[in-house]
């Protein structure tokens, strides 16, 4: 199975959709946290095989919710079974599935054939990847923000939700959590396992949790890759890190830079000091959370 960026697969699934060249997708399951579709079709050739993942998606999801001790605005995302071969993707709005219940519907896409394909000598190994791969990717969307660093945390480069589904593999179907573990080997991935093995999953609830309290949106600040948006995801781990996280960080994300990560968190400072209803911090906040953080 060929894994091709989710970004162009997805554009190429929302334009048949919206040409009319694929037939419309049915509710094929609801469970605790999943709303699965699918195109009937498939699923009448392919059910006996996807069902075998209802549990594993629903139990990944509460997983993550349990370790990392932080809940999505949701608690069901739909899981579309993907007319397209060799792929996922993860989104804000599945178009093929907001044609159905007529709002934007965030969730993820898993290739039809992934659930029956085998690999490693694992049939099903692509969907159990792929499925908590990309249930990362919009856990921290809709937990956080969009717009992560495409050139070290995620999509171009996407170490952080491959570094979490290995984790979740590992706890669930450790034969396959071996496998995808092999993937970890570039200094990318090397450096998020180090960050969980030494600071546990508690390093990023602790950034997660301060981004969306202070209502970040990582699409407002610089561009995608830049040193401003590196830097400034770079200074939230740093928060509440027990120590200074340079020596993970330095050589290994591009642009990191200390003294900007030791700025940005002293704008984060000076905001945060001046007490609620005060105009001065709502200037101050509202410039660093447009990336302004005014380094002295």
């Amino acid at each position: 199975m060929t894994k091709v960026p989710w970004v162009s697969l997805l554009f190429g699934s929302v334009l048949n959709f919206a040409l009319g060249l694929q037939p419309p997708v049915v509710k094929v399951h609801e469970g605790k946290h999943w709303v699965w579709f699918a195109q009937r079709k498939q699923f009448e050739e392919h059910g006996h095989d996807i069902k075998r993942f209802y549990s594993y998606a629903d139990q990944a999801f509460s997983y993550l919710i349990k370790v990392w001790g932080l809940k999505p605005p949701g608690q069901k995302y739909a899981l579309l079974v993907w007319h397209k071969t060799g792929g996922g993707f993860a989104t804000g709005d599945v178009a093929e599935v907001r044609a159905l219940t007529g709002k934007p519907t965030p969730g993820i896409g898993v290739s039809y054939d992934a659930f029956f394909n085998v690999a490693h000598g694992i049939k099903g190994y692509w969907a159990y990847v792929l499925i908590t791969h990309e249930m990362a990717n919009l856990f921290t969307a809709q937990t956080v923000s969009g717009g992560w660093p495409v050139d070290w945390w995620a999509n171009h480069q996407s170490p952080f939700p491959l570094m979490t589904a290995v984790q979740i593999e590992h706890a669930l179907v450790p034969e396959v959590g071996l496998r995808h573990g092999k993937e970890l080997s570039d200094p990318l991935g090397q450096m998020f396992v180090q960050l969980k093995d030494q600071y546990g999953w508690a390093l990023f609830r602790r950034a997660f949790a301060a981004a969306r309290e202070d209502g970040i949106n990582w699409e407002r600040i610089g561009q995608n890759p830049s040193a401003l948006r590196t830097n400034y995801v770079c200074a939230y781990l740093q928060l509440y890190a027990p120590e200074d996280l340079g020596s993970y960080l330095t050589g290994i994300v591009p642009n990191f830079d200390a003294k900007m990560v030791a700025d940005i968190l002293k704008a984060r400072q000076r905001w945060q000091s001046l007490p609620e209803g005060d105009p001065g911090r709502a200037a101050l906040r509202g410039a660093f959370l447009r990336g302004n953080y005014g380094p002295e």
